[in-house]
């Protein structure tokens, strides 16, 4: 049984309840996962809101983003760096490999041969010799190789301008030539972190999901989504929804440092999303969740609009107060609601009558 463990957390993954080889999904691509992932997406996707106020400073007042959510029909997107979970969407890129990496890149940039496995103290140094031959950000520029891929020349000019300014503080080639790839490695990362995600699930009655971290310990409340493709923008939306990939290996993204200064491709894309927006540890599996992810430049709106709220699930420890005010909300808006209650003989959450009266008043009801 050990070995099987052993086997299953060295080459499975499960998605969407099922398992699959790690070898097959990455081979897959963006466009193929996709494809396979989407042909039987869930009619609804449901998300767990805390229902708290918290004070926003800028604005010198408190809002409660949840109710927001409902009344407004929209998502929040969050950076992609910002979970509670410190494995969740981390990239990791091993500098020392970076570095590596690119020095040999400029140093074929530069016609400098060396070998594979040449230290990067001497290519560095062979690297400088050519800089300080030719004297200036102009010459250097013009004596580089350039290549059919604009964003590449570009790079590359960007990359010697930085050297010779690096070099008026510190007077020094070599540290002139770290400083500039430094800064290669940090615009990297945080390139990479420039996606947002909104986070859902496939199910409301997900023990763990009520719990503090989403649902304020019960207090709380889940939205249900109905999936529809009645429109363009709920179409762009269901193309960026994808299942969350749980296992307990992961990859480094440091194959991407060869291309960093290339246009990106599909498969640079597909790293991201396989090795880091849509990797999870296999311990969260039981959350089943699904994720909307979305550059930066592609977000007119945060929170933006969403699917249309089909349902309304209210926590089993919510307070009178609220539970009536949500109550009061989904009947002016023919939205339809339902109360979590706990099953006498399991641990299971279930759903009682939107109509009983007890559960509209007391949180601790028992179907």
């Amino acid at each position: 049984m050990n070995n099987l463990n052993k086997e299953f957390i060295d080459n499975f993954c499960i998605i969407d309840g099922k398992a699959y080889k790690l070898e097959d999904v990455e081979k897959m691509g963006i466009d193929e996962f996709s494809k396979s992932v989407h042909i039987f997406l869930h009619k609804s996707l449901f998300k767990y809101y805390p229902n708290v106020k918290k004070y926003v400073k800028e604005e010198k007042k408190y809002r409660n983003y949840s109710f927001e959510a409902l009344t407004n029909n929209t998502v929040f997107l969050q950076d992609a760096n910002n979970f509670d979970d410190c494995f969740d969407c981390a990239i990791d890129l091993d500098y020392n490999k970076f570095l590596y990496n690119r020095v040999h890149k400029y140093c074929e940039y530069f016609d400098i041969e060396i070998t594979d496995n040449q230290n990067v103290n001497q290519a560095i140094y062979l690297l400088s010799k050519k800089f300080y031959e030719y004297g200036t950000p102009e010459i250097t520029i013009a004596n580089v190789k350039t290549f059919n891929d604009k964003l590449r020349n570009l790079y590359i000019e960007v990359f010697v301008n930085k050297v010779f300014a690096e070099l008026i503080d510190k007077k020094d080639w070599n540290l002139a030539i770290f400083s500039a790839i430094n800064s290669e490695y940090t615009d990297f990362c945080e390139t990479l972190s420039k996606f947002k995600i909104a986070c859902f699930t496939t199910s409301p009655y997900l023990n763990r999901m009520w719990s503090s971290a989403y649902a304020e310990n019960n207090k709380g409340f889940c939205i249900e989504y109905e999936i529809n493709l009645d429109n363009k923008e709920n179409i762009n939306i269901y193309n960026n929804i994808y299942p969350v990939i749980y296992s307990q290996k992961r990859n480094d993204l440091i194959q991407l440092s060869l291309n960093v200064d290339a246009t990106p491709t599909k498969d640079d894309l597909w790293q991201i999303y396989y090795n880091g927006l849509l990797r999870k540890s296999i311990h969260w599996v039981d959350q089943n969740e699904w994720r909307l992810i979305l550059s930066e430049g592609f977000i007119n709106k945060n929170p933006m609009p969403f699917f249309k709220i089909k349902k309304v699930y209210l926590g089993n420890k919510m307070s009178k107060k609220e539970r009536l005010k949500i109550i009061k909300y989904c009947r002016e808006h023919s939205i339809e609601y339902v109360g979590m209650v706990r099953k006498l003989n399991s641990f299971d959450l279930v759903e009682c009558s939107s109509d009983c009266y007890t559960c509209k008043i007391d949180s601790n009801h028992k179907s």
